[in-house]
């Protein structure tokens, strides 16, 4: 798939104005570094699961991060719910065919736990895009607040998700990164 195709490129400028428009710019840089990390792990990934990639998270541009980097399944399947919703009006709205839209909704709707393997590999971009973008800026801030606990349980249950060797391996170095940071005395 062509990243530059029409409903792809309408797909991103919805979810660059969305967070924009919410003051979320490291959203922004997270949508299109996972959709970057599908291409990576999966060279052939159909447009739908691309788009997917950059809708996984849009409910935040919307209704804030009232979960607040939980890992509580309640709350996981919630979010999930709410982004495949958002990406569902949106392409109904660009006229997307019924397929698309359902395959699309899918993917988002797993993209926490993944479950077969495009919903595999957009829960490892998505781990991937958190490890080398947010996870030692937000490890950083924890350690200042005295949350590093909080934050090495976070960091665990990140690469815990993480289903391929290649996604761990290049997750890595970044997760130790943050990790030693949580650790420095």
């Amino acid at each position: 798939m062509n990243m530059k195709s029409s409903l792809y490129k309408k797909s991103e400028k919805f979810v660059i104005d969305a967070f924009t428009k919410s003051n979320k710019p490291t959203d922004v840089l997270h949508a299109k570094r996972t959709a970057y990390w599908i291409k990576q792990l999966k060279p052939k990934a159909d447009e739908a699961l691309l788009v997917a990639g950059l809708f996984h998270d849009i409910e935040r541009a919307f209704y804030g991060d009232w979960k607040k980097g939980s890992n509580n399944p309640i709350l996981l399947r919630k979010h999930q719910k709410m982004s495949a919703l958002e990406a569902e009006k949106f392409l109904k709205n660009e006229k997307a065919s019924n397929d698309f839209i359902k395959r699309v909704k899918y993917l988002v709707a797993h993209h926490e736990e993944g479950g077969d393997n495009d919903q595999n590999i957009l829960c490892d971009a998505d781990c991937i895009a958190y490890f080398k973008d947010k996870a030692l800026r937000n490890a950083k801030k924890h350690k200042r607040e005295g949350r590093s606990k909080e934050m090495v349980k976070k960091l665990k249950y990140y690469f815990s998700r993480i289903s391929s060797s290649k996604a761990r391996k290049i997750s890595k170095p970044f997760y130790k990164k943050a990790l030693d940071v949580l650790n420095e005395k």
